[in-house]
């Protein structure tokens, strides 16, 4: 059993961070404004590496200067000193120890770092959510974390945030372009320019932003080692680990092809069900999303033909660059509308609209080409007209409809009414 000294050291570390270079992140911002209203539980979920821990770090820092540090408990669950204590005993017995020496007259504050290495820790969480007097943050790198009994028994006492990498106005943030408007845009297009070409090919990341390019790949190959290996392969105790690189990697040179678990297995050469498995869990640490067929005439979502995109642009190595293009965008939308919102079309004839996103009665569609040119504009511009012709005029006024580039080629750049066609780096930026 671990001393009280011994678990302030884990404290410590678990909480320690730099202070250089520092982004303030919306999901910080927002989690900020609750800080010291008790209940319900903020769950944190998102891909390794992604900044969890770092915003856990510093809610921590900015209760401490409120409340005495003996009622805050920080745990980060791969800290190597907890190596021979993830078992919901040894957990309990760090609570409890802790808990001896917190000073009665002020709340606890629990902090778990990667709380998923923990065997039935909903158990743990649900009875002190229950019985004490706690505010309780939890993360995961696992989308199935509150897919437990945790999730059915705390119900609606629960906040779930989804972290995802920097995004590009955070990645600019990080690089002194801040609080951008149209005029700094244009009076800095070629600097903003610049750092999107790095952002489209290495993704959001922060530990590779100072990184050189070389050390950028390397950075990309292990992570997705610990990922497929640690999270997954482990995990799950996967008997044939190539099959399930192998997919990832089929996924990774293809961003956005319908796909299919039969059309898949071919390709792969093993069985559907196993497809569809592997797929799961690649989809549950966050390397993969997953997006449906959505049938525009009959508001039916089609889940045997489906979409998949990496949840960031460091994983689009692989493609060409009409993927890692379309990829981010998904990440964009995903971001601005979650996950559940975003699905893609295509009609009897293969007439395909890259995403819509359905938003109460309205709909936002999308068309993401790299080029466009007047050899590809007719087909690029017909998906989204011939969606146009099934809504009233009152819907259409709610609905957007976006034709996005990144070069524009066309003799004459025009537009069909109700189609507004926008560069994709002003589209990030404004949209």
């Amino acid at each position: 059993m671990l001393s009280y000294s011994e678990i302030v050291t884990v404290i410590q570390e678990s909480a320690a961070y730099q202070t250089q270079n520092i982004v303030i992140r919306k999901l910080e911002e927002n989690l900020s404004e609750n800080l010291l209203k008790k209940k319900p539980v903020k769950v944190i979920t998102g891909i390794r590496r992604s900044g969890k821990s770092f915003i856990l770090k510093r809610l921590y820092q900015k209760i401490s200067n409120e409340i005495p540090k003996q009622n805050i408990l920080f745990i980060n669950f791969e800290n190597d000193r907890l190596s021979s204590y993830l078992s919901l005993k040894a957990l309990r017995n760090i609570y409890d120890t802790f808990k001896l020496k917190s000073d009665p007259r002020h709340p606890l504050y629990l902090f778990f770092d990667e709380i998923q290495n923990i065997n039935s820790w909903e158990k743990f969480i649900r009875t002190v959510y229950d019985s004490e007097n706690a505010d309780i943050y939890i993360t995961g790198s696992n989308s199935h974390l509150l897919s437990s009994e945790f999730s059915t028994v705390i119900g609606g006492r629960v906040l779930e945030f989804r972290l995802q990498p920097f995004n590009f106005k955070e990645y600019l943030d990080f690089h002194g372009y801040t609080k951008l408007d149209l005029f700094s845009i244009n009076e800095k297009r070629t600097e903003i320019s610049q750092l999107f070409e790095s952002y489209i090919k290495y993704g959001g990341f922060y530990e590779t932003f100072l990184l050189p390019a070389d050390q950028k790949e390397a950075y990309r190959q292990s992570l997705i080692e610990k990922i497929v290996l640690k999270d997954i392969i482990n995990r799950y105790r996967i008997q044939k680990p190539d099959s399930i690189q192998t997919l990832f990697l089929y996924i990774a040179k293809n961003p956005g092809a319908v796909v299919s678990a039969a059309k898949l297995s071919r390709v792969m050469g093993i069985n559907d069900k196993t497809v569809s498995l592997f797929l799961s869990y690649l989809s549950s640490v966050f390397l993969l999303g997953r997006v449906d067929k959505y049938q525009w005439k009959t508001k039916r979502i089609f889940r045997t033909q489906k979409k998949y995109y990496l949840s960031d642009n460091l994983f689009t190595h692989l493609c060409l660059e009409s993927g890692r293009f379309e990829n981010l965008i998904y990440n964009h939308l995903v971001e601005k509308y979650g996950e559940a919102s975003v699905f893609f079309l295509r009609d009897e004839k293969g007439h395909e609209v890259d995403f819509v996103v359905t938003s109460g009665r309205n709909y936002h569609c999308y068309q993401v080409c790299v080029d466009l040119n007047d050899e590809n504009k007719k087909r690029e511009f017909r998906s989204l007209l011939d969606l146009r012709k099934y809504r009233t005029g009152e819907e259409l006024k709610g609905d957007t409809y976006y034709l996005l580039y990144q070069t524009d080629s066309r003799l004459v750049k025009d537009a069909p009414p109700g189609i507004e066609v926008m560069q994709i780096l002003d589209f990030i930026l404004t949209e």
